[in-house]
């Protein structure tokens, strides 16, 4: 996948946790801490400090990034 495309299925995947939170009644704090956990992804995703990721939550996925 490029670099690109890792990003932006990142930051897809971190807008639909929000939405998740934002429909809770009540504090979901995993929910919170998987939001957090894929803001730094992204980060290091789009810094190049990272080749390959793996997400195993909800639906997994493994990512190998080209440039």
């Amino acid at each position: 996948m490029r670099r690109t495309s890792a990003v932006n299925f990142l930051l897809a995947r971190r807008r639909m946790c929000l939405d998740k939170i934002a429909a809770a009644t009540s504090d979901d704090v995993q929910r919170q801490r998987e939001v957090e956990f894929l803001e730094r992804l992204v980060l290091d995703v789009r810094a190049g400090r990272l080749s390959t990721f793996e997400l195993t939550h909800a639906k997994a996925v493994a990512v190998v990034i080209t440039d």
